[in-house]
């Protein structure tokens, strides 16, 4: 997405907490140990520091949010986002615990709930650039384009010359496609060329959860179509999701049982899963299908390649 230069320069930001907490056990060398990845122990003393801060000063947004921050970098994932919706909660309206939380939540598949906290934010500073980068960057992942095209906007509009504001203007085409796409499966959502066309353009946004939901759909309201069943199994192959590209493809055969076509299909991405039994059975069926069809010759050589071993 288009925040990586804001993360790179938050991550700065944290190093230097980390080094203001380590100073209270133990010196900046626990800092910089536990922020790169460092001993259980130098973790141990980092969270223990922001522990106390919190203790300390109960009501401070900062301390909480610098308790989530030393439990993020031990991987202490729930307590970092249990301390997070406290720094949140403290205060809504602050950045630096707003964006913390949204970053938790967008990592752990809470994109719902990232976009609640970051349109909270947004609500409270509407003159906060970097918040509505932040919320078209959610709304990017959760595959809303028309939120993520109008926050991408208004930051245009709030910082036209800002750091990353090229890469949104090269961007907001893309998004552009992708808001219209939406539009047409919103009036037509019976119409499964509408959802293949979406998945299409979100594999090109690189998308793959907003690809993978409008190909599902598509191949959903058109069950015998065969190519919206390649679509949906060739975005599963290319997220390294094989198995399902696999499920997807019997599915499908099991569906349309005189497909040849569809057991083509299984048999190739059975294969590239590793499953021989079933690519051998699925190349055997096409072949009994269409002896002659256009796959034939394809076929019989992966059948020699998988020979009769498991």
């Amino acid at each position: 997405m288009l925040l990586d230069e804001k993360r790179t320069k938050r991550l700065a930001r944290i190093m230097a907490i980390f080094t203001a907490i380590a100073f209270l056990g133990g010196g900046v060398v626990i800092a910089a140990v536990a922020f790169f990845g460092g001993s259980s122990s130098s973790s141990s003393q980092l969270i223990s520091g922001a522990q106390g801060e919190v203790k300390a000063h109960p009501n401070s947004v900062q301390a909480w949010d610098d308790l989530a921050t030393a439990y993020q970098a031990a991987n202490q994932v729930p307590e970092a986002i249990n301390a997070a919706e406290h720094a949140a909660k403290l205060d809504p309206a602050d950045q630096t615990s707003a964006f913390t939380l949204v970053d938790l939540y967008s990592k752990t598949g809470q994109v719902a709930d990232a976009l609640s906290v970051i349109k909270t934010y947004t609500a409270k500073n509407p003159t906060d650039p970097d918040g509505y980068l932040q919320l078209g960057d959610t709304a990017d992942q959760a595959a809303q384009g028309a939120l993520a095209y109008s926050a991408y906007e208004k930051y245009l509009s709030l910082d036209p010359n800002g750091a990353t504001a090229s890469a949104v203007r090269t961007h907001l085409p893309v998004l552009a496609k992708i808001r219209a796409a939406q539009a047409l499966t919103t009036a037509h959502p019976k119409d499964a060329a509408a959802w293949a066309a979406l998945a299409a353009d979100f594999v090109t946004e690189q998308n793959a959860g907003g690809a993978i939901t409008a190909a599902a759909q598509a191949a959903t309201l058109a069950p015998t179509n065969v190519a919206y069943l390649n679509s949906l199994a060739t975005i599963y192959s290319d997220t390294s999701q094989p198995t399902l590209a696999v499920d997807a493809a019997t599915q499908f055969t099991k569906r349309n049982p005189k497909n040849a076509k569809g057991f083509y299909y299984l048999g190739t991405y059975a294969q590239t899963a590793g499953q021989k039994a079933v690519a051998r059975a699925a190349f055997t069926t096409y072949l009994k299908l269409a002896p002659k069809g256009p796959d034939a010759a394809s076929v019989r050589s992966s059948l020699t390649k998988l020979g009769t071993g498991t």
